[in-house]
């Protein structure tokens, strides 16, 4: 099949090419928000019967959970202000509930945090958040928590078709809810994060682990961005991986070829002579 930028993918493929291509402990989450009560009412997943915090609704869902939120899942308020289910209350908004806390400097600072992050700017009647393998229909935002490695590949992949990434943003704060889904959401460009204290205390994130967010629009192209790439940056122990993961999944493995890098004798070595 020829997957010009993505055209002939659909969501179960894109998933099966990105876990043969990438060694992924995790599973690819997607994220769809509802504006609508009956479209979000007939969407066939069961609704959370608990609280939550949104981060952790993408930690459950990246190990196979699938579940609908509403407002009155949020357990986290600050995940509800991004995703418009709560208002920016003032003190936030005028940076001084953060420097009340010693994040920052000093006030200007603080409320430069609150200005340029990216929330929704419509209430959703609810959120989907589950496995991207489960979508039958397109979702919003696609996340992917994982190694640095993995996201570094991910990167190039959008490099493949989109150059160099201009617009990434991170702080340290609100890592899966702004960063990773209403940052992308409202750019339509990927993100990264490399989490944030909260989250890796309420969703139990490992220390390696790092994320991107991708705009459904380019989910597409990253992962036909990612396969393009494997030849000229897999090494070949990663090659022998990839090899046996696309043969456990019936694709051809014969578009791997071994020996054979981007930067093939590009480094010398040996003393340096240095005239005195």
């Amino acid at each position: 099949m020829d997957l010009i930028r993505g055209k002939n993918m659909d969501i179960k493929l894109s998933v099966n090419i990105i876990e043969s291509y990438l060694d992924l402990d995790r599973k690819p989450v997607g994220v769809k928000f509802f504006f609508d009560k009956e479209e979000f009412k007939n969407f066939d997943v069961p609704q959370r019967d608990r609280k939550v915090t949104y981060c952790n609704s993408v930690q459950l869902a990246s190990r196979g959970k699938a579940m609908k939120l509403t407002k009155a899942n949020q357990a986290c308020p600050n995940g509800a202000m991004a995703l418009k289910m709560r208002e920016v209350p003032e003190p936030m908004a005028s940076g001084k509930a953060r420097f009340s806390k010693h994040i920052y400097h000093d006030v200007e600072t603080s409320k430069s945090i609150s200005d340029n992050m990216l929330f929704l700017k419509e209430e959703p009647v609810g959120i989907a958040v589950m496995p991207l393998e489960n979508f039958n229909e397109d979702p919003d935002v696609v996340i992917v928590v994982s190694s640095p490695y993995n996201i570094m590949r991910m990167i190039q992949g959008h490099a493949y078709f989109n150059g160099y990434t201009n617009n990434l943003r991170t702080c340290g704060l609100q890592a899966v809810c702004q960063d990773l889904t209403t940052y992308p959401y409202n750019t339509k460009d990927i993100n990264i994060t490399l989490l944030c204290p909260g989250t890796r205390l309420v969703a139990d994130w490992q220390l390696n682990e790092i994320g991107i967010g991708i705009p459904f629009e380019k989910w597409y192209e990253v992962v036909e961005g990612v396969k393009e790439t494997a030849n000229p940056f897999e090494r070949n122990n990663k090659k022998e991986e990839i090899v046996k993961r696309l043969k456990e999944r019936g694709f051809d493995t014969s578009v791997i070829r071994f020996n054979e890098n981007y930067d093939d004798g590009s480094y010398s070595g040996g003393l340096v002579e240095i005239e005195e």
